[in-house]
């Protein structure tokens, strides 16, 4: 699994799977076409949010719109998808740029007052996992992370989970 080369040491964890009896490219392509609208808990739960702007509600790509706000594919594989971003620990700043090779960049970092977050999709023996790893860039400030952890992991899991269902439906639904 790439995930354990790219973030090898981790701080907090979040796994979730699910049985996907698809092809594993059916499966991988229908992480990368989630949509807002398939994916309504995420709707409801960002709507809730005090910092979140509106959700779109298009047919752009969940993904795509992650990317375009500060995440950044790490790697793309026949069986996983790995995506991450670098992010300040304290309000108010913004996630660092992960280009021109996010993947390198990312594995490099290792600034303070930050946070490396990750997450895959991996399809294997039709089974498709999915699993959230963040590293603190230095201790003092994982007592502080760590707060916020516990508040965005139930809600994380359940987006997680949700994700993972409407994979399973759009791989095995024919014509997605």
């Amino acid at each position: 699994m790439l995930l354990d080369d790219i973030l090898p040491r981790w701080d907090h964890r979040e796994r979730h799977e699910l049985r996907v009896g698809a092809p594993t490219e059916d499966v991988l392509a229908a992480v990368e076409s989630m949509t807002w609208k398939d994916l309504p808990v995420l709707r409801a739960l960002s709507a809730l949010s005090p910092a979140s702007r509106r959700p779109p509600h298009g047919r752009a790509p969940f993904l795509d719109r992650m990317t375009a706000g500060g995440f950044r594919v790490l790697h793309r594989g026949p069986d996983e998808l790995v995506v991450g971003a670098v992010a300040p620990v304290r309000r108010g700043g913004r996630a660092r740029s992960l280009d021109p090779d996010p993947c390198a960049a990312f594995v490099a970092f290792t600034e303070p007052g930050h946070y490396r977050v990750a997450f895959n999709f991996r399809h294997a023996g039709g089974v498709l996992g999915t699993e959230t790893r963040v590293a603190v860039t230095n201790p003092d400030l994982l007592r502080a992370f760590t707060r916020y952890w516990r508040l965005i992991r139930l809600p994380g899991g359940l987006i997680r989970r949700e994700w993972l269902r409407a994979i399973r439906t759009a791989a095995v639904t024919p014509n997605g």
